[in-house]
């Protein structure tokens, strides 16, 4: 189960917590409970963990009850003592109630015992027996046996590895159970479910209007965290959805609205694998306008600061689609005229109580601050004003300070501070760093935010320049001054990175040129064309866009003379990208100089800075040659620790570098030119990393690499020339990473049984790659082997030694017919992927596997049975076996309590399921699509968590079970092509259904129509209030289409094509959110009434008995009109006032040729809109030029 709880249709947000640890105090406290909290906590997970001192057993109040409901999942560490406390008890019987994933530590108990509630825990529930109801006790059986009954971590005192072992494994679980929401909100919620109520019943959604909301407010008051939660809430109403970040601050940037709009396109474009238009910011408008129009889309623009943003990226309201919603956010309400924004929702501070709640969670870890600070904390927030930002930051600044003097302190600092002056108020956490903090701080705000570099990027700078980088950031990720994405990019909040630049301006406001940190373009070229640098310098960020060479346009080129940067004799850091130096000279302080489209054909590094650490010149094109190292009279930047030469695509070769005595990292991917590999880069002993992915030539790697003996990643994907590995690889005792897919490589050498600390080893599409050594089994580190679409013919028996391997990887292994029986040692495998494969059986050991959580063998063609043992895989959450010819499904698949997922789909040879399916309680995927399943069993029906259901070309499936209404969380039943003629009553009781795609192939007369008889909806139907997209196509609809039709008012997709139904109802118009009506060859229908505004295409093509058609001149919306061989059909009354109609279809339309040509006539006269009128038998052609617009008319008389 994922840790994902955010349930984007509701008014739900992402959980509190992560985790919640249930535990005996006394028994794991200190010695292991604490430990895990910790390490936990330090990868950024949110962690409920009662640190009062107490223990657990002894005391329990409603705190820990809402902690638990608040969790996304639970690690029930059960001890010895753990059932002696009822209160651990009731937890254990409320974690199961919660229904999320629990993770069970036996911490020196057997799971047996557990299960069974034996030794040692018997005496406990006999005593327990004796205080207690029957009734009570029974639950708490209950919940022991269940917990007992699942796959977890058992740990006794002969545990190789010990707790530390133990903690990073549990560690590496959470971590890949961990997903967010669509959005990363914030780590305490506090006073948001009022603020999204309020905003919900601004919005009403039920309306069919396009809602512009703007939130507006001051700096740090929790805008952009109500708008994140807002956009978690909607987004699984809207068919596109867009959230984008920071529109003040990446607008300011060059073409920076032409890059949000490129953005905003890819995000809302219907179209898959849209393309990002190369043009500017007018194409981009007329883009925009185009792609809002197709659907219902959510769009978030956060801090917005002027009009014309809003002009560039939503341009005006009526282009959108009907019942669109689009949510802005800004400090400034001139941002919001009346011509953009329709609704307005001031975003105030929290109230005394929430501010209370959200201090004493970052600054105590608690909801309620204890009786000691109580009077503390209210001063403090009263102090800050009760804004959000400043009590997060202030209370993570107190954190570690829990003396009621340090406290008071505090209080003293913020009693100097202006009213509602929030930069003050985060600069006391700043004032808190050491002086390297601040720097560091400094640097981040000012330069490697904007470059959004990652994090291990940053430290090496760190590092280079004498800052001790990875305490540093630790320090400030734990005072709530900066943030780590799970991209590992750094984030700040915008008003935490403008109080870091404010100081940094406050150094000098008239000259920049006094300041230690230079950002602004405009300023760094005032101070480098005026000779106005002086030794405060130490950072400079000028980053031009590279120019794109488009024919007959030419851009001036910028160039700097290094004459200007001779004051600047502290200067650490430089980025100067896509423009050109005039001179040699460069500081001999700087660390990092980020150089990237350098226009230079050869580097020479004898000019280097001696003091320089890292070079960066990616995306230089030009570059064919470094020099200057020939010589040892020449200088050497001795303190080069990373170069990265990346996307430098003409360089063709790398010289010595065995005086660079400290580097670490080389970059040199997509160098599709070079062709070898100096040999002086196997001497380099501080080499961490030396990444070769697609340099394309390479053919041999130095024959010696007997020094990199602090390697750590080798990455050689793709160097498709490449057929061998050094013989001694073995002895890089340090590589972690070996990287060597898309090579030629034919053989692994025998040493690399050496490596004892690889943990990733990645051979795919090694076509020539037949057989891995013996040897292998030795890589006792290993946690990751992946040998996809190579020409492996089987695994040795030695690969059952891995027993650090999580992932095993062979997908598309052709000619791998089997897995040794050794595989079920792998104790700590979690993926095992042979999808597309020649596996012909899987081994019984495979039931070994306790922690395996996906088994993906699907598409293997010779598969035909699954081993009675899978049952014992109790951690499994996805199954795919699509696409094999299995016959049956073992009765004990029902044991698989994790399963969440399982594909059955194209398994021919499967024609029943065991009605044990049933107890897949976690199921929330069942895909039997192109299967000859005769019948589902009525056990699905306990299927309470089932969310799709596919049921697609299953041609034997004649009808569905009356326990289908009993699957309360069934959103989407797709199960087109079936040879059903009929739903169950229950059917209605799907009150979550959304999408239901049930058409059948129109010529395919799977019945003959006189045999099938005529479909009847059930009356229960009309529940299905949630469905947004209905598909009954030729399913035999006859008579008169019900008038509760109405019902369905989130409808926007009805297709009932090929059906014999005489008219729909007029209740028809109410369908507010409808846009697509298909209706084609519906050969008894007569007429066509009123229909909704929201119409964008209507199919009446082959309707041979429409007569009549409603007037149309409500829908402006309509682009697209099909009335082919409506013979019948006289008039189409209001086709003159259809504005957005792009292509109609009228072919065989004779009876309405006159009218239609007048009423377009009107149409160019009056709107002057392009229409094109298709395959009407043509015999005129009218074609009018109207200023820049040409239009081009086709007419049939028939």
């Amino acid at each position: 189960m994922s840790l994902s709880s955010s349930s984007p249709a509701g008014k739900e947000f992402r959980l509190r917590w992560d985790v919640f640890l249930s535990f005996r105090g006394g028994d794991t406290r200190e010695c292991f409970t604490k430990k895990l909290y910790e390490s936990l906590h330090s990868e950024g997970v949110r962690v409920f963990m009662d640190d009062e001192g107490l223990d657990r057993g002894d005391r329990i109040d409603t705190t820990l009850l809402q902690a638990i409901d608040d969790s996304a999942a639970s690690i029930v560490i059960i001890s010895t003592n753990y059932a002696d406390s009822h209160w651990c008890l009731d937890e254990l019987v409320r974690i199961f109630e919660s229904k999320r994933l629990v993770i069970p530590v036996f911490y020196e108990v057997d799971p047996s015992h557990v299960r069974k509630q034996s030794t040692p825990f018997e005496k406990g529930f006999t005593d327990l027996e004796n205080r207690f109801d029957n009734l009570k006790v029974s639950k708490w059986r209950d919940a022991m046996k269940q917990l007992g009954g699942l796959a977890g971590f058992v740990f006794t005192n002969s545990y190789e590895g010990g707790h530390e072992k133990l903690i990073r494994l549990l560690v590496k679980r959470v971590l890949k159970e961990l997903s967010n929401t669509p959005m990363l909100v914030a780590d305490f919620l506090v006073g948001l479910n009022k603020r999204v109520d309020n905003v919900m019943d601004l919005l009403q959604l039920q309306s069919n209007t396009v809602k512009v909301l703007g939130l507006y407010g001051m700096g740090g008051v929790g805008k952009t965290t109500l708008a994140k939660t807002l956009f978690n809430s909607l987004v699984g109403c809207f068919e596109r959805r867009c959230f984008v970040p920071n529109v003040r601050h990446s607008s300011s940037k060059e073409d920076g609205l032409l890059s949000l709009q490129s953005n905003i396109i890819k995000d809302l474009s219907s179209q898959k694998g849209t393309r990002s238009f190369m043009g500017d910011v007018n194409a981009g408008i007329s883009t925009i306008k185009r792609i809002v129009h197709e659907n219902r889309v959510l769009l978030v623009l956060d801090d917005v600061d002027n009009v014309n943003q809003l002009d560039t990226l939503i341009g005006k309201r009526e282009w959108f689609y009907k019942g669109s919603c689009i949510i802005i956010t800004t400090r400034d309400t001139t941002a919001l005229p009346e011509k953009h924004v329709n609704l307005l929702y001031e975003v105030r501070e929290l109230n005394d109580e929430e501010a209370l709640q959200l201090f004493s969670y970052h600054a105590l870890k608690k909801k309620d601050p204890p009786p000691a600070f109580l009077d503390l904390s209210e001063k403090i927030v009263s102090l800050t004003g009760r804004m959000p930002l400043a009590l997060e930051v202030f209370g993570c600044f107190l954190c570690e300070r829990r003396r009621v003097e340090e406290w008071e302190d505090a209080i003293e600092k913020l009693r100097t501070i202006r009213p509602g002056n929030l930069h003050d108020v985060l600069k006391i956490s700043y004032d808190g760093l050491d002086e390297q903090e601040k720097c560091i701080f400094l640097d981040i705000a000012c330069f490697f935010l904007q470059t959004e570099m990652k994090r291990g990027d940053v430290i090496d700078i760190l590092r280079g320049c004498g800052f001790r980088g990875e305490i540093a950031m630790t320090i400030l990720v734990q005072k709530c001054l900066i943030k780590i994405r799970h991209d590992n990019t750094l984030w700040m909040h915008d008003q935490i990175r403008d109080m870091g630049r404010q100081i940094v301006m406050d150094e000098n406001h008239v000259d920049p040129g006094m300041r230690t940190r230079l950002w602004d373009r405009a300023e760094i070229m005032s101070v480098l064309k005026s000779n106005k640098g002086t030794r405060c310098i130490q950072g400079i960020a000028l980053d031009f866009k590279k120019r794109s060479t488009i024919v007959g346009k030419k851009y001036n080129e910028v160039i700097l003379d290094t004459k200007s940067f001779e004051p600047m004799v502290t200067l650490r850091l430089l980025q100067i990208n896509n423009l050109s130096l005039e001179g040699k000279f460069l500081p001999d302080e700087l660390k990092w100089l980020q150089w990237q489209g350098c226009p230079l054909e050869c580097i020479p590094l004898d000019t280097l800075p001696r003091e320089l650490t890292v070079l960066d010149l990616s995306n230089a094109e030009k570059i064919k040659s470094l020099r200057g190292l020939e010589s040892h009279n020449k200088q050497v930047p001795e303190n080069l620790m990373v170069i990265k030469l990346s996307d430098c695509y003409r360089l063709a070769a790398i010289p010595d570098l065995s005086r660079c005595l400290r580097l670490e990292k080389i970059m040199l991917d997509s160098c599709i030119s070079l062709k070898r590999i100096h040999e002086s880069i196997g001497s380099l002993t501080t080499l961490r990393n030396l990444n070769l992915r697609r340099c394309e030539n390479i053919t041999e790697l130095p024959s010696d690499v007997s020094g990199l003996k602090h390697l750590e990643s080798l990455v050689l994907s793709n160097c498709t020339k490449l057929k061998v590995l050094p013989e001694n690889i073995g002895i890089l005792k340090s590589l972690k990473t070996l990287e060597a897919d898309g090579t030629a490589i034919v053989k692994l050498p025998e040493s690399i049984f050496r490596l004892t600390k690889l943990e990733r080893l990645v051979l795919d599409s090694c076509s020539y790659l037949r057989r891995l050594p013996n040897c292998i089994g030795k890589l006792c580190s290993l946690q990751e082997l992946s040998l996809n679409k190579s020409g492996l013919q089987e695994l040795p028996d030695t690969v059952g030694s891995l027993k650090n391997l999580e992932k095993l990887s062979l997908i598309s292994c052709a000619s791998l017919t089997q897995f040794p029986d050794s595989i079920g040692n792998l104790v700590s495998l979690t993926k095992l992927l042979a999808y597309n494969s020649g596996i012909k059986e899987l081994p019984s050991t495979i039931g070994s596997l306790s922690y395996l959580r996906m088994l993906s063998v699907g598409n293997c063609k010779h598969l035909s049975k699954l081993p009675d043992s899978i049952k014992t895989l109790a951690s499994i959450t996805e199954l795919k076996l699509d696409g094999t010819p299995i016959r049956y499904l073992p009765d004990q698949i029902g044991d698989m309590k994790q399963l969440r997922k399982l594909d059955i789909g194209n398994c021919s040879n499967l024609e029943s399921l065991p009605e044990s399916i049933g107890h897949l309680g976690s199921l929330t995927t069942l895909n039997i699509d192109n299967g000859n399943i005769k019948e589902l069993p009525a056990s699905i029906g306990l299927l309470e968590n089932l969310v799709t259901l596919t049921l697609n070309r299953c041609r034997m499936l004649k009808q569905l079970p009356a326990s289908i209404g009993n699957l309360k969380s069934l959103c989407h039943l797709n199960m087109k092509e079936t040879t059903m003629s009929d739903l169950p009553e229950s059917f209605g009781m799907l009150s979550r259904l959304r999408t239901l795609r049930m058409g059948k192939e129109s010529n395919l007369p799977l019945i003959s129509v006189e045999n099938r008889g005529s479909f009847v909806i059930p009356s229960s139907f009309c529940n299905l209030t949630l469905l947004s997209d209905f598909d009954a196509h030729a399913w035999g609809l006859s008579g008169k289409i019900p008038d509760e039709f109405e019902k369905l008012s989130l409808i926007e997709t009805l297709k009932l094509g090929h059906n014999n139904f005489h008219s729909l109802p007029s209740s028809l118009k109410g369908l507010s959110f409808l846009k697509k009506l298909k209706l084609q060859n519906c050969t008894e229908l007569t007429s066509l009434p009123s229909l909704p505004s929201s119409l964008i295409e209507l199919n009446a093509d082959n309707c041979y008995a429409l007569e009549t058609i409603h007037d149309i001149s409500n829908l402006e919306s309509l682009e697209e009109l099909k009335l082919t061989n409506c013979g019948k059909v006289v008039d189409i009354p209001g086709l003159e006032c259809l504005k957005s109609l792009r292509r109609l279809f009228l072919s065989g339309c004779s009876a309405c040729s006159t009218k239609v040509r007048k009423s377009l006539s009107k149409v160019v006269i009056s709107f002057s809109l392009p229409i094109n009128l298709d395959s009407m038998n043509i015999n005129s052609s009218i074609s009018e030029n109207y200023g820049s617009i040409y239009f081009n008319f086709y007419f049939v008389c028939g």
